[in-house]
């Protein structure tokens, strides 16, 4: 049986990229890195353009795993 929408655990705005495909971008990237690092290597991989753009606005900071990545994501949200 589906879930109700308002039970989904998955509270991403609608557009906005999974973490999964986030992360999927940035496979194979040594922490910490930075902000430019983090697009850099998503372009490399030839990410969407929306995992590109979101992964450009996070802070200009190291970030010193993918929690840390995923977890600034949900906060520019």
């Amino acid at each position: 049986m589906a879930q109700h929408p308002a039970h989904s655990q998955d509270h991403r705005h609608p557009g906005q990229p999974s973490p999964v495909a986030v992360q999927k971008a940035l496979a194979g990237i040594d922490y910490p890195t930075t902000r430019e690092h983090l697009a850099e290597t998503a372009r490399s991989h030839h990410a969407d353009r929306e995992i590109v753009e979101l992964l450009d606005r996070l802070p200009d900071k190291n970030y010193d795993s993918p929690a840390a990545v995923s977890k600034a994501i949900a906060q520019v949200q």
